[in-house]
């Protein structure tokens, strides 16, 4: 997945724990409309943006379709963990559209911004097969000898892999991301409790005010 902000260059993945229980959510909201098909969800915390794909492949297709979304977000003012929920709850709308829509044509393929729940955030169309994509960035990462695929970290970086995790509530040794939230957490994490915030915190909520459809010309 490549970031919508040019500066987002440092980057550590969502852990797999996480992911699986929005895939599962997500097949049990849209069961019918998966029917045998599958859903892939991944994500990428940079330093100041949350990147998120949700994306649909049909039985025997190697062509999913989906969406990135992008929210950009700044310490201490952002509660990340919940921006990372609203990306969530954004993408479930967008999977929504799809479903019904009979064109994929009226989705922009170039990073279109809205408002969604109060909160400017940037969705685009895909068609990248995200496991394809994957393989792809760990042979250049062997390939070349380094982890490119996490960047190009600094040991005493504030804004390292550990430091984004924690924001999180990822503890870095055992990976798991603590999905138990309440407003406490939110004031520890440094919510400043600004109405640009999401209130709700469970992802992903099908039916939520969708980002409208805007077919973009070239």
């Amino acid at each position: 997945m490549e970031p919508r902000q040019k500066t987002s260059k440092k980057w550590t993945a969502l852990p797999e724990e996480f992911l699986k229980q929005v895939q599962g959510v997500f097949h049990e909201s849209f069961a019918k409309e998966i029917g045998r098909g599958s859903i892939e969800v991944q994500g990428k915390i940079f330093p100041e943006e949350i990147l998120v794909r949700v994306s649909y492949k049909e039985p025997g297709s190697i062509r999913p379709k989906g969406f990135d979304i992008s929210v950009a977000y700044k310490v201490p003012k952002d509660n990340v963990l919940k921006l990372l929920h609203l990306a969530v709850d954004a993408g479930a709308s967008l999977m929504e559209q799809l479903f019904t829509s009979e064109d994929d044509g009226d989705f922009p393929v170039v990073w279109e911004e809205v408002q969604f729940e109060k909160r400017t955030i940037y969705v685009k169309f895909t068609t990248v097969n995200s496991g394809l994509e994957s393989e792809a960035d760990r042979l250049l990462g062997l390939a070349e000898g380094d982890d490119l695929a996490d960047g190009d970290w600094d040991d005493d970086d504030d804004d390292g892999p550990d430091a984004i995790k924690a924001r999180l509530g990822i503890n870095p040794e055992d990976e798991d991301l603590d999905t138990d939230f309440d407003d406490t957490d939110a004031d520890e994490d440094g919510d400043d409790g600004d109405d640009d915030e999401p209130d709700d915190e469970t992802p992903p909520r099908r039916g939520a005010t969708p980002p409208p459809k805007k077919k973009t010309k070239h």
